[in-house]
């Protein structure tokens, strides 16, 4: 039986997590990249799209580089480990999208694909038995599920100005159907822009 490790942040989990696969990634045919950050974060575009892990081209970077954010909402070590084989496939070359490339890269590290594409992919079969023990080993995740709420704007304000100097307001559909105030300035009636 192996003994976990106590990591003291996400950080530290995620390196050690990335120095026990390299090898693996090289057993494989598949070199990672030797220049890694990796971190929890929110990826971008996140409360739009849902991403849970992202992947920066070492090019992005002033110090090259690759730069690698795994969310926060997620607290699972499983979860985060499979996110983090993703998004390291992206730091092989020839795979920063999710195209024929990357697909064999992620199926040759134990990847299973959701959709008709490798753009979101969970464990595979035999990921448990791949990397079950390197996931015991690391320890508890240090890290609790961040939850964020998507809050839905609830009144969409709308513009209305004045057609002759412009003169700008907001205000709700309520009260624009009740009538459109008059411009300070000219004394004409808004219009709905």
């Amino acid at each position: 039986m192996t003994t976990a490790t106590v990591h003291a942040s996400r950080e530290e989990w995620l390196k050690a997590a990335i120095d026990e696969v390299r090898p693996m990634f090289a057993a494989e045919g598949l070199d990672l990249a030797p220049r890694i950050r990796v971190t929890c974060g929110f990826p971008a575009h996140h409360a739009r799209s849902g991403r849970i892990g992202e992947c920066h081209a070492s090019a992005a970077s002033a110090d090259q580089h690759y730069e690698i954010l795994v969310s926060p909402v997620l607290a699972d070590p499983a979860r985060v480990f499979d996110v983090l084989i993703h998004e390291l496939c992206h730091t092989l070359p020839g795979c920063m999208g999710h195209g024929l490339t990357f697909g064999k890269a992620a199926f040759a590290m134990g990847l299973a694909q959701v959709n008709s594409n490798w753009g979101s992919t969970v464990a595979g079969p035999d990921f448990a038995t791949r990397y079950g023990a390197i996931i015991e080993s690391l320890g508890a995740y240090p890290h609790a599920a961040l939850m964020v709420s998507s809050k839905v704007q609830s009144t969409r304000m709308l513009k209305a100005a004045c057609p002759h100097c412009g003169y700008t307001i907001r205000l709700t559909k309520k009260w624009a159907d009740l009538g459109l105030p008059e411009c300070p300035v000219d004394h004409t009636t808004l219009a709905l822009a």
